[in-house]
């Protein structure tokens, strides 16, 4: 099944092994050889280590991806994200991007942007394309907004600019389950409100099966991940977002809901489109997700080479 077989990437989980059997269908053997052999590279920044994995065409424009919160790095998605992401990687340089390995006490998502865009200058990151997927995509905002040279193009998937109107009741309840360390019921708890029901139960055990070798560690960061999103609000600062912006939304969305992604499309003048009847991991869900991406970057990359010509 399309990217299903190779990633989950869930609004506030990354998940790896993808849909169907949790052997076969979840990560077939090529898959596996591959998930040994990559090399997940790291930079410092001021709050500590993060990792990044690249793969795709070399001198290629950069494409960067940051997803949502992981209650597991997910640099161990690595090699699955190169498999869902393969028609990005033909045109793009692709990075995937995690946060910091510990948190400190009081991480928000601007020391996390912050963070993000010293990893950018010290990778040497030019014009990218930067693809930010729910707490992914309220990142990507403050650097758009913040460091305006250091984001060429803006992709916003399933996020917003405010949770004044986001289900505080699911963040409270994973945040909840995550101090309790009930890594299986958070992720039923997360499956449920993330995904269409039909979706969710076909692909439940494997979902469920994510808690597995959880640390205290990955707790503790998911926990002050959550706290970090709670109150995030930069809707009087998209003024200052002038670059190319895409968004993507779904009808359905029952953790930030679908007026976020709409009222990015009104504030930013940009294009944007919403799946009706499809919940927060929409893009786990349509088979048409990445080509949406794809030609948008492909015509806002045609009209600025006819621009400078």
């Amino acid at each position: 099944m399309r990217k299903h077989t190779a990633i989950l990437m869930t609004a506030a989980l990354l998940l790896t092994g993808g849909c169907g059997k949790k052997g076969e269908e979840a990560m077939n053997t090529d898959e596996k050889s591959q998930a040994e052999t990559h090399v997940v590279q790291q930079v410092m920044t001021e709050h500590g280590e993060m990792k990044y994995y690249r793969f795709g065409k070399k001198g290629g424009r950069p494409y960067v991806i940051l997803p949502g919160l992981s209650l597991k790095s997910v640099m161990g998605s690595a090699a699955a994200v190169e498999k869902a992401y393969a028609a990005a990687a033909a045109e793009y340089d692709v990075y995937l991007i995690d946060r910091i390995t510990e948190f400190p006490g009081d991480y928000s998502i601007f020391l996390m942007a912050e963070d993000t865009l010293q990893a950018f200058h010290e990778l040497g990151l030019k014009d990218p394309v930067v693809m930010g997927v729910s707490q992914g995509g309220m990142i990507a905002q403050v650097m758009a907004y913040e460091s305006p040279e250091d984001v060429g193009t803006l992709v916003l998937c399933s996020t917003s600019c405010s949770t004044a109107s986001a289900n505080r009741s699911a963040m409270e309840e994973w945040r909840n389950l995550a101090v309790k360390k009930d890594g299986p019921a958070l992720m039923d708890s997360f499956g449920r409100y993330v995904y269409t029901p039909e979706f969710y139960e076909k692909y439940r055990d494997v979902i469920v099966a994510q808690a597995e070798g959880v640390t205290d560690l990955d707790y503790q960061n998911f926990v002050i991940s959550i706290d970090s999103t709670m109150d995030f609000d930069v809707t009087g600062s998209l003024r200052d977002i002038h670059c190319p912006t895409f968004v993507i939304g779904a009808g359905n969305d029952q953790v930030l809901g679908v007026q976020g992604s709409l009222d990015l499309m009104e504030k930013l003048n940009c294009e944007g489109y919403i799946y009706e009847g499809k919940g927060h991991g929409v893009y786990d869900e349509e088979p048409d997700y990445l080509q949406r991406i794809l030609d948008y970057l492909k015509k806002t990359e045609s009209v600025k080479r006819q621009e400078t010509e």
